[in-house]
């Protein structure tokens, strides 16, 4: 199993065997084009690192857990907000004592990342541009880190900078939170789990809220199932690979509490009361939600950003004086991976 951001590492590596051209596996009109594309190496789109662009793309990943961030409010209290801007206007609102108007998953690195990333995109800024030249210095990723560690923060928990996604879902759970982004998993198993919820029935689920790029770019955090090149049993696996992926064994591992990619499961009203987040799911699919840059590389660039990020919420640096730092030590990592500076 492989969380996307490995993809990199592993197509770079050569660790994987294409499970097109070896196994026979064709795109399924019911599973979306991202979701393939997530898998598939070199990237279909975006940058491509410098050592991989003279490779053929197969398909070498395929995903099992449907994971996309999307966003959560209490809809007792509200209508569902249309932008970023009515996120801060309802954070303003709904702030009060013991209640958070927002909630920050500022925790340094992976965390905080994961967290403003989608701020980050729907404001029109990026960590690199499409011949990776980093972008996170730009005046529009300046915006959106102001935006999450100056505007929102007014509002949010105290101690954000030590919150990861447990302390949030569990603020959310607990009746002590307004909104935030969120992950299916915090929804499965803490929000809508009726043995620790608070809020169950009063919470909703929609894609990230629009920025003023004009769109709301959730980020993709599928976990995958592929065939590592060394593997002596690559048809059993592959068999399995097809087994998971049929539509009725699907639907029972979403009995089981899993979380699918099939657009026909996922728009079936019949699941949707038992699965709350299915709807805003197979809506962020459709919107094609962004993915972390596609290099192996990311490790190093995830930490510099997420430790400036970390800091900008803290308070320990300005948004600009994080993202000049970030911006820097990336600058220098990929020059030294040998990327275009």
């Amino acid at each position: 199993m492989m969380d996307d951001p490995w993809m990199p590492k592993f197509g770079t590596m050569g660790a994987l065997q294409p499970l097109d051209s070896s196994f026979g596996f064709t795109r399924d009109s019911d599973i979306p084009t991202v979701v393939y594309d997530v898998g598939t190496w070199p990237p279909p789109h975006g940058p491509v690192p410098p050592t991989e662009q003279s490779k053929a793309q197969h398909l070498y990943g395929i995903t099992i857990v449907g994971n996309v961030e999307m966003f959560m409010y209490r809809s007792d209290k509200s209508s569902a907000p249309a932008n970023w801007d009515a996120v801060l206007a309802n954070a303003k609102q709904y702030n009060a004592a013991n209640f958070y108007g927002y909630v920050i998953r500022g925790k340094a690195t992976n965390p905080v990342s994961s967290d403003s990333l989608p701020i980050l995109w729907s404001f029109g800024g990026n960590i690199f541009d499409d011949t990776w030249k980093v972008q996170l210095d730009s005046a529009d990723s300046i915006t959106a880190v102001d935006f999450l560690t100056r505007k929102l923060k007014q509002y949010a928990e105290p101690g954000a900078a030590n919150f990861d996604a447990a302390e949030r879902s569990q603020a959310m759970a607990t009746g002590k939170a307004y909104q935030s982004t969120v992950w299916p998993g915090e929804i499965t198993g803490i929000v809508e789990d009726p043995t620790v919820s608070q809020v169950k029935g009063k919470v909703a689920y929609i894609p990230i809220p629009q920025g003023p790029s004009g769109k709301g770019l959730g980020m993709m955090g599928n976990w995958l199932l592929g065939i590592p090149k060394g593997s002596h049993n690559g048809l059993a696996a592959a068999d399995f690979i097809k087994w998971m992926l049929k539509t009725e064994n699907m639907r029972n591992y979403v009995a089981q509490g899993g979380i699918p990619i099939r657009k026909s499961i996922l728009n079936d009203a019949s699941l949707a009361a038992a699965n709350p987040y299915f709807k805003a799911l197979a809506a962020s699919f459709d919107a094609v939600p962004n993915w972390r840059p596609r290099t192996d590389q990311w490790g190093a660039v995830e930490t510099s950003y997420g430790t400036a990020m970390n800091a900008a919420v803290a308070g320990q640096l300005t948004p600009q004086a994080a993202m000049q730092q970030a911006a820097s030590q990336i600058r220098a990592t990929m020059k030294g991976a040998g990327y275009p500076s």
